[in-house]
């Protein structure tokens, strides 16, 4: 029996050991993420972001982002809002020596949204706390809690334009 829990234990150590997340200097990561806003203009939104950043450092990282917006009826019955933003992002992982590794970051963000005849842009800045999940060395689940601030009333909350939002994202980051 004993030398069954020793071949348990050390199979759960090596695991342990050898699945260790990728988040050193000179890793680059691609990232997918959707955005659900339930405040949105018709009560939800939907954001989809492709990103790409560096390690410039241990733990901290830089990159880029462009995101596609679709608000569905945002106007009233048939009138959708669409939009883009292209910005970059910093992130500082916290390394605990597990596979859920926290994160602490900022954005900055150029957004264009068009509604109808309306059609408005603005920068966009705030930050950003989350968790990445590594399910194997390089591929994490994300799951982000942004609030960001803009320079004009960009965001549509429950049919008001508003200059900032509270977001919760999800995504799949892949390193290497």
């Amino acid at each position: 029996m004993r030398k069954y829990f020793v071949v348990a234990m050390v199979a759960a150590l090596a695991t342990f050991v050898c699945a260790q997340p990728s988040i050193q200097e000179g890793t680059r990561e691609f990232s997918i993420e959707g955005g659900w806003d339930p405040d949105g203009a018709a009560g939800a939104e939907l954001e989809l972001s492709f990103g790409y950043g560096v390690f410039i450092r241990d733990a901290l990282e830089v990159g880029g982002l462009l995101s596609y917006l679709s608000y569905e009826d945002a106007g009233g019955p048939g009138v959708d809002a669409k939009g883009w933003e292209l910005g970059g992002f910093v992130e500082h992982h916290f390394d605990m020596a597990t596979m859920t590794v926290p994160y602490v970051g900022a954005r900055v963000e150029y957004v264009k949204v068009e509604l109808g005849s309306w059609d408005e842009s603005a920068f966009v800045y705030g930050p950003r706390a989350g968790v990445k999940h590594f399910i194997a060395d390089n591929v994490a689940i994300d799951i982000a809690l942004t609030y960001m601030l803009a320079t004009e009333d960009i965001f549509i909350n429950e049919g008001v334009a508003e200059d900032s939002d509270l977001s919760l994202s999800f995504g799949i980051r892949a390193m290497f």
